[in-house]
């Protein structure tokens, strides 16, 4: 039990409690059973979600305010109305305190026993929305508190007041005010799980300050507190996973056959010099008695699928089974037949694996594997896997991850990502991986002109591809929303509807249609179809944006572009100019205003996929850019990046410094190594 505020232990040990205290304690023992917490201490730690500022005040002279408004007053007049059916309304008029003087509604509906809270006489505070009904302003059930003399200071109004999470049957005012009256009593006891920053609140300050505080600016002082305590103990994390990782021990076997050389001589074009330093730091990896973790981040077109085919030519060479893991099924048949034209004739084959399909016996030759999530299905068997590559890892749980690479014995892995992260945030998520970056761009790649046009243009637009794919041009049309979700199709365009134009328009024999709710063998018959040019114009959702490669595609038009992050509008755009000839890519505008318009245009100006994601980064957060579903990411309660970014990067030298120091009194590392170290025997 934790102290007790103003009392000490009687003889026997025990606290004593006061009548009132009982009552409290007991409370918050009920209270903290309907939230799964062990007690009512716990209840400390219980914090709140956000805080609401009710102290500005409102008077009726300033008119009817937009929002939710504070004010106190007194009542003049409690009336309740019955109607028949057991229906009935409390009216209670107020003269507002302050200025001239004023009157006010309050209105609860079916609530009878409201009028006997409100006797006249009675000064009351109030939150609420007003509505302005016959001259008087109308609050409808707002929040209200008893206003008494000498009272020190209100739970719920004329204050910053804390918002907490709730499960059913619970209200922020019952939550609020047991914790309010517990802490107000007691102490609880809290462990401060991590090392402090110096001119920050410690861990009972800031749990005490963001339950019920002075001010906005107490919040924020308690926030980055908590924040840094969040990202010490990541940063924590990662550290331990690496020197787990690190620390484990793994045989390579002896080369079998010789295919990286003769492959890279028989290449028609030279590797970049990234290309080259990406291949090096594998081989390194590959050399050591430990198993590779990289991370490779390439720009769209900057020659991942190479280094990946590198890389997987490497554990072939040692008579073991390689795979790569793509999201989909589409993806799976992008990868294969990429490696299947770029790898070596006679020596190897290159099989798919799906949920629809799976290949047959090994034969002669080593195999390399390319499949979807149904490589980590229990019943696949992949013999001796060294080496796994993932291919666009962020679609893919932890749990998915892990079943994958203990498909072998500890094996290697590269990850592949063609979405740039930014460098700020790569600093948070990858502090246990070995990250390469793929910068520098092959020769053979068009140039890609971006123009940005309004709604007006569309008509102009889909005549000019007409034009176009009349000379013979292809043409990818990406509209985000595919059609049922259109709440107006006047306004708002969708895929279905642009591909019903766009038929009328071209004719029907030369557009197709392609959505994420097709079935996998629809997708892929209708891409072979416009790779084959027996279709000329692509109407898509986003669901081109990776893996397709058409190289023959050189337009590119994207409807309601300013819906699409810049990362994200980089990388559609990037599926044209392939082939050597140069392409035109269009955004079009409808809704986004002047900020969208500036983000466009930025767009337009700029190739260079990293720069791009660090302005996204800045515009949207990380959030958006990473998308919500991306496993890896944490999902801070307390840390805001990249507002938090000076935090993150003394909690990244805190936590090299702990690795090196005595950090086991630490409760709270202790339990993050307990995680980072389960981790790893699970992966």
């Amino acid at each position: 039990m934790g102290r007790i505020h103003g009392r000490t232990p009687v003889a026997d040990g025990r606290l004593a409690l006061s009548p009132v205290q009982n009552r409290i304690r007991k409370a918050a023992a009920g209270l903290a059973e309907r939230l799964g917490l062990a007690g009512p201490e716990e209840l400390a730690g219980y914090l709140p979600r956000r805080h609401e500022d009710r102290r500005k005040g409102w008077h009726p002279a300033e008119g009817l305010p937009e929002g939710p408004v504070n004010f106190q007053g007194t009542v003049t007049r409690s009336k309740l109305n019955r109607w028949r059916g057991r229906r009935c309304s409390v009216e209670v008029d107020l003269e507002v305190t302050g200025g001239l003087g004023g009157q006010v509604r309050l209105m609860f509906y079916n609530l009878p026993f409201m009028a006997r809270a409100f006797p006249e006489g009675k000064k009351v505070a109030v939150y609420g929305r007003a509505e302005e009904k016959k001259g008087i302003f109308v609050f409808a059930h707002p929040e209200t508190e008893t206003v008494e003399e000498g009272k020190e200071e209100g739970i719920h109004l004329d204050r910053v007041v804390p918002i907490y999470p709730l499960t059913e049957g619970l209200s922020q005012r019952r939550v609020r005010s047991v914790i309010y009256h517990f802490l107000k009593e007691f102490e609880p006891e809290v462990a401060e799980a991590f090392p402090g920053m110096e001119g920050l609140p410690s861990r009972a300050e800031a749990w005490r300050t963001f339950h019920f505080p002075s001010s906005l600016q107490k919040v924020e002082m308690a926030r980055r507190s908590l924040a840094h305590e969040e990202l010490l103990g990541m940063q924590f994390t990662l550290r331990v996973r690496r020197a787990a990782r690190e620390a484990i021990r793994v045989e390579r076997p002896e080369k079998a056959r010789d295919l990286v050389e003769p492959w890279r001589k028989s290449l028609p074009w030279p590797m970049t010099g990234d290309q080259e330093k990406v291949c090096g730091e594998i081989d390194g990896d590959l050399a050591l008695l430990r198993p590779m973790h990289r991370l490779l981040q390439g720009d769209v077109g900057s020659g991942k699928t190479l280094v990946a085919a590198h890389a997987l030519l490497r554990g072939l060479e040692h008579g073991t089974h390689v795979a790569l893991m793509a999201p989909t099924t589409l993806l799976v048949e992008q990868h294969a037949a990429s490696l299947r034209k770029l790898l070596p004739k006679g020596v190897l084959e290159v099989v798919t694996w799906t949920s629809d399909s799976k290949p047959g016996p090994v034969g002669l030759f080593p195999r390399i594997t390319v499949g979807t999530h149904a490589l980590f299905a229990e019943k696949a068997r992949l013999s001796r896997l060294s080496l796994c590559v993932i291919d666009e890892q962020q679609r893919f749980g932890v749990r998915q991850r892990a079943a994958f690479l203990a498909k072998g014995e500890r094996p290697d892995l590269l990850v592949l990502t063609a979405t740039p992260i930014p460098r700020t945030y790569d600093l948070l998520l990858h502090g246990d991986l070995d990250v390469s970056l793929l910068q520098e761009m092959p020769p053979g790649r068009g140039e890609v002109k971006t123009h940005v046009r309004d709604g007006t243009a569309v008509e102009k637009i889909w005549a000019h591809l007409k034009e176009r794919v009349g000379a013979g041009d292809r043409v990818y049309v990406v509209v985000p929303r595919l059609g049922e979700e259109v709440m107006d199709p006047a306004d708002e365009a969708s895929v279905k509807r642009t591909h019903e134009q766009l038929a009328a328009t071209i004719g029907k024999a030369k557009v197709a249609l392609l959505h994420g709710k097709m079935k996998e063998e629809e997708k892929i018959g209708i891409l072979e179809k416009f790779r084959k040019g027996e279709v000329s114009v692509l109407v898509a959702t986003t669901v081109v944006e990776v893996g397709v490669d058409v190289p023959e595609a050189n337009w590119m038009v994207i409807d309601h572009a300013d819906r699409l992050g810049l990362s994200q509008l980089h990388q559609l755009r990037g599926r044209i100019g392939r082939g050597g000839r140069n392409g035109n890519c269009v955004f079009i505008e409808r809704s986004g205003g002047a900020s969208a318009q500036q983000r466009l245009e930025f767009l337009a100006q700029n190739r260079d996929g990293f720069r791009i994601a660090e302005e996204d980064y800045r515009l949207r957060g990380p959030g958006d850019i990473l998308g919500e579903d991306q496993s890896g990411i944490p999902r801070f309660r307390f840390a805001r990046l990249p507002e938090d970014l000076p935090l993150l990067q003394t909690a990244q030298q805190e936590a090299v410094g702990l690795m090196k120091g005595d950090w086991k009194k630490w409760k709270g590392l202790s339990e993050a190594e307990a995680r980072a170290k389960k981790d790893i025997a699970t992966n």
